[in-house]
């Protein structure tokens, strides 16, 4: 069915929403002097931190300082963070079918190298788009449109895996199907439009299966 699958990072590969948003928790409550709650805070799942912190409408000084702070606290962390069961082992074996893959994520190149590369994961991919100037981050399509054109991969034969809406969104505007992470999603009555919704990370398997068709 699929040749090329695109990840996520956050809440699809690797278990973070606790620490990003109890990090950026204890920033505000330093800065602001005020406690947001989780559900407050979830909106900046699957966003670039910028983004988050624009939405947040914060006197500019707060904002700048918060800023600075998140990333610091974030990185503490960092040792909590583990990878989702059995995703390893299926990018292993999708690999090994020859599966093009590659990852669409909201983290800038610095957030990418401290957050995700000590998991020894980057090998398994055949290109990464991070939130960079002159591509539109999600939940516009071009980032996804720009891995595409990277690896020469048809749009048809081409799925995106994530656990947002922005996600989902990202993957439509750029024309390809969209599989929902349910392990790391949300309100699952927010994704009617979502083409699948895996429940194990070993279910993607199903949707590349051995022999078929190249890019």
């Amino acid at each position: 069915m699929f040749s090329t699958i695109l990840f996520d990072i956050d809440g699809t590969i690797i278990d973070t929403e606790d620490v990003i948003i109890s990090s950026l928790q204890e920033a505000l409550a330093q800065v602001t002097g005020r406690a947001y709650t989780h559900a407050e805070l979830r909106f900046s799942l699957g966003i670039p931190s910028a983004e988050t912190i624009a939405d947040l409408k914060l006197p500019a000084d707060q904002s700048a300082a918060v800023k600075k702070l998140w990333p610091e606290l974030l990185a503490k962390k960092q040792r909590d963070v583990r990878v989702f069961a059995t995703m390893r082992q299926t990018m292993s074996h999708l690999q090994h079918r020859g599966i093009r893959m590659g990852i669409i994520t909201s983290k800038n190149e610095p957030e990418l190298e401290h957050e995700f590369n000590r998991f020894g994961l980057n090998d398994y991919f055949d290109v990464i788009v991070t939130a960079q100037p002159g591509i539109k981050p999600k939940p516009a399509g071009d980032p996804i449109t720009a891995a595409l054109r990277q690896l020469g991969s048809s749009k048809d034969k081409s799925l995106y895996l994530g656990d947002s809406i922005y996600d989902m969104q990202s993957a439509h505007n750029a024309g390809i199907s969209f599989a929902l992470a349910t392990w790391g999603a949300y309100d699952l009555s927010r994704f009617e439009d979502a083409e699948y919704m895996l429940t194990r990370p070993e279910t993607l398997l199903d949707l590349a299966p051995i022999g078929q068709e190249a890019f």
